[in-house]
Formats: C-alpha cells, sequence, structure tokens
C-alpha cells in the first residue's frame, strides 16, 4: 500500500492509500504512523477534500487513544466528526461514535459510552455495515463485563463473534475471543477461558499485532493467577511490562504489575509485592496527572508538501552519489600515507605510555603524600558542609511544623466538633507532619455539613491543597449559599479548577480530591449523602450497609465537560454508626506477611467495634492500624471518621 502510494496518478488516490497504510501501521509504531498521518493530513488540506481530512483526523484519535491521551483523542474525535456531518458521511460519523465511545470507556464513564455504542449500532444498521455493529457489540460486551454483567457480556460478544467469523476479520476475531477468555475466567470455567484465550493468542500471533499479543499476554497472566500458579504469571507479565513500557502504554503497564504484584503475593515474595506495590501507587498519580496533560494543542507547523520533500530527498541523493564518487576516487591514493601514519602514531602512544609509567612510579610517594593533605582539607570542608546542611534541614523542619499550625487552625476545633457532632471521633495520623487528608464540619440552622476529604499526594503538596479545598467548601455553602451536598460538590470541582489552572494553554488539573460530603437535619431526622470517589459505611444492629458516591473525583477531568454529582437520601434510625475514610487506612502494608490491610479487613472492622464507646472506637481504630504497619513505612494519611444518630 505504501508502494501504490508512492506512485499513485493522482493526489487524492495518493492520499487514500497514505490513510490505509497508516491505519495498519500504528500498530506497529505508533509514533512513526502519526507522522505519515500527518502527511496525509496537510495533503487532504491541499486539495481541499474534507472527508480525507476527517479521515485522517479520526486515526490521530485513534493513535492518542493508544497512547492513553484521552482528551487529545477526543479533540480529533470531534474535528472528524464535525467534518463527517457537514458532508453527511454517515459511514465515517459512525466511526467516531464507537471511537468516541471507547474513550468515555477508558474513563469510567460508562453512561456516556453505551450511549455512543447504541448511536453506532442504529446507523450502522442504517447502513448495512455489519462491521461498525460488531464494534460495538464487542464494546457493550466490554462495559457489561466491567459491571459485573457477565451474562450479557457473553450475549454481546457471541453477537460480535458471529459477524466477524462470517467476514474473515482476523483481528478482531483475536480480541473477541481473547475478551471472552475473561469472561469464563470470571464464571470459573478455565477449561473455556484457556480454549478461547488459545484460540485469540494463535490468531494475533499469526497477523503479527503487536499489541493485541500484549493484551492476549496480559490476559494469560490473570489466568494463571487465578490457577495459582505464580511462575508462569511472573514469565509472561515481565513480558507484557517489556511490550507495554516500550509502546508507552500506560494503562498496560498498570496491569502487568498488577499480576506481577499478585503473583508474588502467591508465592510469598512479600518484599518483591511491597515494591511493586510502591510503583503501582506512583503510576496511579502518574497517569492521572499525564492524562490531565492532554489539552487542546494547536495544530504543528505543516509539512512541506511531499512533492517537495521528494525533490529535496533526490538532491541529496545526488550530493551522497558524488561524494562517493570522490571517496572511492582518493581512497586508493590515501592509503599508503593512511597506514605510515597510523604506525607512526601508534609507535609514539606506545613509547609514551611505557616512559609515562616508568615517571609515575617515581612519582607514587609523592602524590601520597599530596592526597593524605588533600583529604584532611576535604574532611574540614565535608564538616563544615554537614553543619550547614544539619542546620538548613532543622530551619525546614520548623517551618513545615509552623505550616502544621495553621493548618490545624483550619480544622474543626474540639469545641466546635462537640457542638455540631457530639456523638462523633476522628482517627487522624498523617504520613508526614501536614497532611492531605481533612475533615470539615459546618452548622445553619438545623442542618449539620460534615465531610472528609482525600487530596491528591501528602506532606506540603496535600497540605496546600487541603487550604483550597477547606476554602472552596466554605465559599459553596456561606457565599453561594448551596444547600444540597451534591450541588457544593459540583461548585467545588469547578472552582478547583478555576483555582488551580492559570491560562487556557496551561489548563493542567494536576491535582483532584475524592470527598464524602453528608447533610444532616436532626430536627427532621434527614441524611443525605454525596460522594466524589468515596464509599461511606452504616453500621445498624450490627448490619454493614454500604453508600457508593459517584465514580469520579473533584478535579483532574479528562475533558472539558464536568460530570454533575448526585444525592442520596439514607433512612437514619437511633443507633446508628456512620463511618467516613480516606483510602490510606486499608492501603496500609503490614500484618505477618507484609499484605495490605484492604477494605473488606476494615468494613469487618466496623461491625466489630460499633458496640464500644466512641473513645474505645477510636483507640481500637489506632491500634489495630498500628499494630498491622509495626515496622512497614506507612503509605499514605490515614483518617476515619464515626458519627453516632
Amino acid at each position: 500500500m505504501f508502494n501504490v502510494y508512492k506512485n499513485a496518478e493522482s493526489r487524492t488516490k495518493s492520499v487514500s492509500c497514505l490513510l490505509a497504510f497508516t491505519f495498519e501501521f500504528k500498530n506497529v509504531n505508533v509514533d512513526s504512523a502519526q507522522k505519515w498521518i500527518r502527511v496525509a493530513y496537510e495533503e487532504a488540506i491541499a486539495i481541499k477534500n474534507e472527508i480525507l481530512q476527517a479521515e485522517a483526523a479520526l486515526q490521530f484519535a485513534f493513535c492518542e487513544e493508544y497512547k492513553s491521551n484521552f482528551r487529545a483523542a477526543l479533540k480529533y474525535n470531534l474535528l472528524a466528526a464535525n467534518l463527517f456531518t457537514k458532508n453527511r458521511h454517515k459511514s465515517g460519523l459512525a466511526k467516531c461514535y464507537t471511537s468516541m465511545g471507547v474513550i468515555y470507556w477508558y474513563q469510567g464513564m460508562y453512561n456516556q459510552a453505551q450511549d455512543y455504542f447504541y448511536k453506532n449500532i442504529r446507523l450502522s444498521k442504517e447502513l448495512g455495515d455489519d462491521e461498525g455493529m460488531a464494534a460495538s457489540y464487542g464494546n457493550l460486551a466490554i462495559i457489561f463485563d466491567e459491571l459485573g454483567k457477565l451474562d450479557s457480556s457473553l450475549t454481546y460478544y457471541k453477537k460480535a463473534l458471529a459477524i466477524y467469523e462470517r467476514d474473515n476479520n482476523l483481528m478482531q476475531l483475536g480480541s473477541c475471543y481473547d475478551n471472552m477468555s475473561l469472561i469464563y475466567l470470571q464464571k470459573g470455567d478455565f477449561k473455556n477461558a484457556l480454549e478461547f484465550h488459545g484460540k485469540g493468542y494463535d490468531i494475533r500471533k499469526n497477523i503479527a499485532d503487536t499489541m493485541g499479543i500484549m493484551a492476549s499476554m496480559e490476559n494469560l497472566g490473570t489466568i494463571y493467577i487465578k490457577q495459582k500458579n505464580p511462575d508462569k504469571a511472573i514469565e509472561v507479565s515481565n513480558q507484557v511490562l517489556g511490550i507495554a513500557r516500550r509502546f508507552q502504554a500506560k494503562e498496560d503497564v498498570k496491569y502487568a504489575l498488577f499480576n506481577l504484584r499478585d503473583a508474588y503475593e502467591m508465592k510469598g515474595d512479600i518484599k518483591s509485592a511491597y515494591q511493586i506495590q510502591k510503583q503501582l501507587m506512583g503510576l496511579k498519580d502518574s497517569i492521572r496527572n499525564i492524562e490531565n496533560m492532554n489539552h487542546i494543542a494547536e495544530m504543528e507547523a505543516r509539512f512541506k508538501n511531499k512533492e517537495q520533500e521528494a525533490e529535496l530527498g533526490e538532491i541529496k541523493l545526488q550530493q551522497k552519489l558524488k561524494e562517493q564518487e570522490n571517496e572511492i576516487s582518493n581512497r586508493k591514493k590515501n592509503s599508503l600515507i593512511i597506514i605510515l601514519v597510523v604506525s607512526g602514531i601508534s609507535f609514539l602512544l606506545i613509547s609514551t605510555l611505557i616512559f609515562k609509567r616508568f615517571k609515575d612510579k617515581q612519582k607514587v610517594a609523592e602524590e601520597l603524600e599530596k592526597k593524605n593533605t588533600a583529604i584532611q582539607s576535604q574532611k574540614l570542608i565535608i564538616d563544615k558542609a554537614y553543619a550547614e546542611l544539619a542546620e538548613f534541614n532543622k530551619n525546614i523542619t520548623d517551618s513545615i511544623r509552623y505550616a502544621k499550625r495553621i493548618q490545624q487552625a483550619i480544622f474543626p476545633t474540639k469545641e466546635k466538633m462537640q457542638r455540631c457532632l457530639p456523638d462523633s471521633f476522628v482517627f487522624f495520623q498523617p504520613k508526614d507532619i501536614v497532611s492531605g487528608d481533612f475533615y470539615w464540619v459546618e452548622n445553619i440552622g438545623d442542618d449539620v455539613y460534615f465531610a472528609l476529604v482525600d487530596c491528591t499526594g501528602h506532606g506540603v503538596p496535600g497540605a496546600f491543597m487541603s487550604i483550597v479545598g477547606v476554602n472552596l467548601l466554605n465559599q459553596a455553602l456561606f457565599e453561594s449559599k448551596l444547600t444540597s451536598p451534591a450541588q457544593i460538590l459540583n461548585q467545588v470541582n469547578i472552582g478547583l479548577e478555576a483555582t488551580v489552572k492559570q491560562t487556557e494553554e496551561e489548563s493542567v488539573i494536576r491535582d483532584g480530591m475524592e470527598i464524602t460530603l453528608c447533610k444532616w437535619n436532626k430536627k427532621k431526622n434527614e441524611f443525605v449523602f454525596a460522594g466524589a470517589n468515596h464509599i461511606m459505611y452504616q453500621v445498624r444492629n450490627g448490619e454493614l450497609i454500604t453508600h457508593r458516591g459517584d465514580k469520579h473525583p473533584i478535579g483532574a477531568s479528562y475533558t472539558e465537560m464536568h460530570r454533575d454529582f448526585t444525592n442520596i437520601n439514607i433512612t437514619i434510625e437511633k443507633g446508628d454508626m456512620f463511618y467516613l475514610t480516606s483510602d490510606g487506612y486499608p492501603d496500609q502494608f503490614g500484618g505477618p506477611k507484609g499484605k495490605k490491610f484492604k477494605f473488606k479487613q476494615l468494613e469487618e472492622k466496623f461491625v466489630q467495634i460499633n458496640s464500644l464507646s466512641l473513645p474505645e472506637q477510636k483507640q481500637e481504630l489506632s491500634k489495630t492500624f498500628n499494630d498491622w504497619k509495626a515496622a512497614y513505612e506507612q503509605l499514605d494519611d490515614v483518617l476515619v471518621m464515626g458519627i453516632k444518630i
């Protein structure tokens, strides 16, 4: 196809062939494919062909999606969709719907993703495009898988599979087989899991689909872990990690590390599992920050048209041939001279080295004495530098301790907690001197508002974010006069973006917050909860009730669109206990086997202690956490609140 592009009779056919080439080539080398897509895009602009411009923009979106640059991918999709709509090109618009659905799916926005997949199915039926329908069937199957609806997922996979088998679409057939293997794995059907995985892997290997092979190996690692075969899982996952890092596929790096961590835990190699977990914690923030940095940029300077490039290449080729002719003609004349010069230089070098070695031996004693003197001088310098460094470190530590006093001043006082929430406790144990976790309580009339907030990071950066968070909550409540927890979270989300980003060119929200926010009207006995990527627990008569907030945090959005938060009305009875927690407690490594504490064990703890007095509950949570942590490093800030109705 590339050869056809170079020899095409018309510019339109040339661009079409080049886009067909890049569509396949992106599966081998994404960065190189993007360079050729740009050539095609500029040529399509030059010939004023908007359909080809849209096709090139759509391929840009595919490449950015491969690299997890979702915001850039959405930008190119919207550009393509506008051009296709303008030119009434329904088949192109259908492809945009599929691609945009995938982008929203990657970000956990399942409702938006399903809307676009169903749009694609309707349009594909109208066009008679079975391949387009099959793609959306497969994508819907993946979403149902992630939502835990395994039977629905298998139903849609089988619909897609029927079309791919009929049309012999090997690339999609391999993907479909491999994804179905994971459904069977979750259902405990190891026989079908291995059979379908083998089919998918063989197809992807035969067609040299590198990204597909990596996905198959990823899934195989998961299967080995479920079969309790950690050695095989480690072998396969290390191969995946190498490929994923070469392709800069951040999501695949994360999944490979997950499998490696679980495999090492299964082997009892806690040290290796702990090191990988630390990588995962760093990667979690890294992925979030990198994805947020993909803001909409202006198009790069246009490439010179390919005729100019060809002309320049021809000139360079003629120059190179001429240089080669001159080199060959002079080579024979210079051979003897070069040999003599090299021989003479070699003789001189050897003589110089022998003489230098002789002189060095004479200077050994003298140099040793000089070195001893120098060492003593260096020791004095080092001692002085150490003293200065110790003083500098003390000044920094003193400054941070003073910052702790400032941060504590914005936290609710004991008197305020006693007035607003008399039956409550707070277990607060920062990782460093200052914290990224904080709690907030306010009272307006009969309503008590309280929140637990986990800012991205810990230490000094987290502490700065906590101050921003307190101010935004106060503004929403007292200045904007908002009364609904969901409305307050929406206002805080908008306010955080406005506070952190400076200009449109620098619109990168590197930090976010996860919040549990509640409103309790004691007079009416009404309780409303809204959560930003947080869970709240309620214990009644020894039974645990879980309330899940929305699955997106405050800030750190991939697109310009804000996702609204929702209220959850909770029925309460006297004696109910509510527990709010950040992820520092369950994510802590420790215990006899050096594993994570995990949310499940924390939930069991809440049920176990809820009948104790509030001071005893706080003491039990503190003792359990510190006994579990023991000699292990504390990984994050720890904050747990308990409120009794």
